[in-house]
């Protein structure tokens, strides 16, 4: 009896809910979108088997460039297209920079501490500034070996584990795995595993399920009041915390008793100097342990997982154009000979950067930017925005639409190339987002697939051989678009 009372008091308040809504924006000029379902509104735009990113294409065909969708929680609208996009992001990018709470992503990120996930804020701006500032450091080397040096040394332990599979067609996604891996822990906490260390198989299991945790659509992200109901979700969402806190926790904490000012070893101890900085004045309170363990975790998560199936989708696009990998195999022969390459190589090395760059705009692994709210009431192409809307931008079909690429389908590195052989960035490529909610991680994201993508090919032949399948260019059906199982036949150079 209780839960069909609960039942009734949910539809009566939804219903409420949008009344009071259509009364208030009833004179606006909204954005069109397709008819929505009483009480669930479009929900069902999220339930199809289908991945949201085509759904909403199709959508955008139908409504144009900006369209908006009604749920339970608010109003959604998504941006199709650069111009509207670069208009939201850019010219009013202080109007869209707010972030929409989650209640699952709330949970575990301890109420929102981190950066990537939590709302503007003055908190959130300095939090931001600090962790860019800790990065830029770390990545040039200030106090610690340079993150330059430390993925060579990657790249090196790669071709190592790489060489003992020669002549053999087999899967290389666990030796991927660890390498991207152990260059995320040893910036952030000065660790590198191996493949049988019990904290690194759980930091996978964690990354895994915390992917599973960000599909949309769940039914208590939308009604959060269905927390008191048991849920795979909140199950999987608890077991994220504790594999995380269990790892994490336990590495602030040693971070924290050796803390030497005066020896600043990693991201970590960085986090803990400005936090510890900011224990006074006008900043008291605002960075907190909580603030330094979720950046430790955004930085594993977001310079991890992105990283690995970035490089994953740059070796399926290189078996399918063995042309590619021809080419990138002679520039490196003809400018740097047989040492690794690093990044100040890539001004040298034109062709394996558009080649890294072509890898970002095909495979699109963010397909949709993270949501973003508006914090005041805006316009964007004259269409009215409410404050407190979640907007989307479809950025896989930005870098599919053939209005602003030639042939969006087909791999060419050379699209990134002008006439002097140079590589240049066009403005429909967003593969961070722009604007205040940019990824912090883009340079030390190009900065590995350009040198574990260029370690690799100058090392070793990659081939699939003959009768057997070329791996699979379409993505698992998922929102992070992951690439299909594959194997690699590997040959020594």
């Amino acid at each position: 009896m209780v839960l069909v009372d609960l039942v009734v008091f949910l539809v009566v308040l939804l219903a409420v809910c949008n009344f009071m809504s259509w009364r208030a924006r009833r004179h606006l000029n909204l954005p069109p979108g397709p008819p929505s379902i009483p009480l669930l509104g479009n929900f069902n735009v999220f339930m199809s088997n289908r991945p949201i990113y085509k759904v909403l294409k199709e959508l955008a065909d139908k409504y144009g460039s900006i369209f908006s969708l009604k749920l339970p929680m608010g109003r959604f609208v998504v941006l199709s297209e650069v111009d509207v996009i670069r208009e939201a992001f850019l010219h009013r990018s202080e109007d869209f920079s707010g972030r929409p709470y989650v209640y699952s992503v709330s949970l575990m990120t301890r109420n929102n501490c981190g950066i990537a996930f939590s709302d503007y804020s003055p908190s959130w701006r300095m939090h931001r500034r600090t962790t860019a500032l800790a990065i830029r450091r770390n990545m040039k080397g200030y106090n610690c070996m340079p993150t330059s040096a430390k993925i060579q040394e990657e790249v090196a332990q790669l071709n190592k584990l790489l060489s003992k599979k020669d002549g053999m067609y087999t899967d290389i996604s666990a030796e991927l795995n660890l390498s991207v891996l152990n260059v995320i822990c040893d910036m952030t906490f000065g660790q590198r595993y191996e493949i049988t260390d019990t904290d690194y198989q759980q930091m996978l299991d964690c990354n895994n399920k915390f992917a599973a945790v960000l599909e949309p659509g769940d039914p208590i992200d939308i009604i959060p009041a269905l927390k008191i109901f048991p849920s795979k979700k909140l199950r999987m969402v608890q077991e994220i915390i504790e594999t995380r806190d269990s790892i994490l926790q336990k590495k602030y904490d040693e971070h924290f008793r050796t803390f030497d000012p005066n020896n600043i070893r990693d991201l970590t101890d960085a986090f803990i100097a400005t936090m510890l900085e900011s224990t006074d004045g006008d900043c008291k309170g605002v960075l907190t342990e909580d603030h330094v363990v979720m950046a430790m975790w955004e930085l594993f998560v977001g310079g991890y997982e992105a990283t690995y199936k970035s490089l994953v989708w740059a070796i399926i696009y290189v078996l399918n154009n063995p042309q590619v990998q021809d080419k990138i195999q002679r520039e490196l022969a003809q400018k740097i000979g047989t040492r690794l390459p690093v990044w100040d190589d890539r001004h040298e090395l034109p062709y394996l950067e558009a080649t890294i760059m072509e890898t970002l705009r095909c495979s699109s692994f963010s397909s949709m930017n993270g949501p973003r709210r508006t914090r005041c009431d805006t316009k964007v192409q004259g269409y009215d925005i409410p404050k407190d809307s979640t907007v989307f931008c479809n950025l896989w079909w930005v870098h599919h639409n053939p209005k602003y690429w030639k042939h969006p389908m087909s791999f060419r590195p050379e699209r990134f190339l002008d006439e002097d052989g140079k590589v240049f960035t066009p403005k429909s490529f967003m593969a961070f987002s722009i604007g205040r909610r940019a990824c912090l991680g883009e340079n030390l994201a190009k900065m590995e697939l350009f040198m574990f993508l260029g370690g690799i090919l100058q090392r070793f032949q990659l081939r699939t051989p003959a009768g057997e399948k070329l791996p699979d260019t379409e993505p698992m059906p998922d929102m992070m678009r992951s690439p299909n199982f594959f194997k690699v036949q590997i040959a020594c150079r």
